[in-house]
């Protein structure tokens, strides 16, 4: 119990998370055991417990990492047309589709797709990466769609749609969209190459697709169909790496950010 006060107390005194002092666009509910225990199963190293410093240290967390990936995306969003078809892979308990949605990224009235399934355990070791399991194995996802839908109508969020990967693959969603994402899923944590043929039928001429990348991540031959830029996003954690955050189309990408082959020099693409 002590080392998880000061592990806390010192992430909220210091500057280490961005945001603290500043609004908090998405709100955390209580921290019920539940929800602990089902936001522990997402967010891994966050020490959480229930009690009020860990919703605290949760929403100061969730909220700065959200900025920095909206402040990261910002010059990507202005040169788009807003969205009006989105979908999230992975959205967990929702923190980006709601500080995208209070951020206008997407109208009001935008449809807004979420796939996500009930978890039990995580699979983010690098040995799941490149072979993730197959549909209708839904092992690799830890989500818990209650809880995601609690936490978006706590947040007033409304006209979503959640779509159980459990009762349908990823290629079967009603697509096309203008704007797919995920952020710590597809390209973090399950790699982008396995997925690409069930992501294809999803997107239009000038869809757009955003995903983190794995820093173990290496280009592969397939990119080249499509037109693709790096944005980095600086990460929540003292001293890390800037985050490399993937924007991929069929059409035309604006140019921002820097090319593949400037993030990845020597990689032939």
């Amino acid at each position: 119990m002590r080392l998880f006060s000061k592990i806390s107390l010192n992430r909220l005194r210091s500057g280490s998370i961005v945001g603290e002092q500043g609004d908090h666009i998405f709100l955390v509910p209580p921290f019920t055991p539940e929800v602990a225990a089902s936001v522990s199963l997402i967010s891994t190293r966050l020490p959480l417990r229930a009690d009020e410093r860990s919703r605290l240290l949760c929403q100061m967390e969730t909220n700065a990492m959200s900025e920095r990936e909206h402040q990261a995306l910002a010059p990507l969003f202005g040169k788009m047309q807003k969205p009006q078809r989105v979908l999230e892979i992975g959205p967990g308990f929702g923190r980006s589709v709601v500080y995208f949605s209070k951020k206008g990224v997407w109208d009001e009235g935008a449809d807004v797709h979420l796939y996500d399934s009930n978890g039990t355990e995580t699979k983010y070791k690098q040995e799941y990466y490149d072979r993730p399991p197959q549909w209708p194995d839904v092992s690799s996802f830890c989500g818990q769609l209650s809880l995601l839908r609690s936490f978006l109508d706590y947040n007033h969020i409304a006209g979503y749609r959640i779509f159980d990967a459990a009762e349908l693959p990823l290629c079967k969603l009603p697509g096309t969209y203008d704007l797919i994402y995920g952020f710590f899923s597809i390209g973090f944590h399950w790699s982008l190459e396995f997925y690409l043929d069930d992501l294809n039928p999803l997107m239009g001429k000038n869809s757009v697709l955003i995903c983190t990348l794995n820093k173990h991540f290496k280009p592969f031959t397939r990119l080249r169909d499509y037109s693709t830029r790096i944005l980095y996003c600086r990460d929540t954690k003292k001293r890390a790496a800037p985050l490399r955050l993937l924007a991929l189309s069929k059409g035309e990408l604006p140019e921002v950010g820097i090319t593949l082959a400037e993030a990845f020099p020597g990689s032939k693409l």
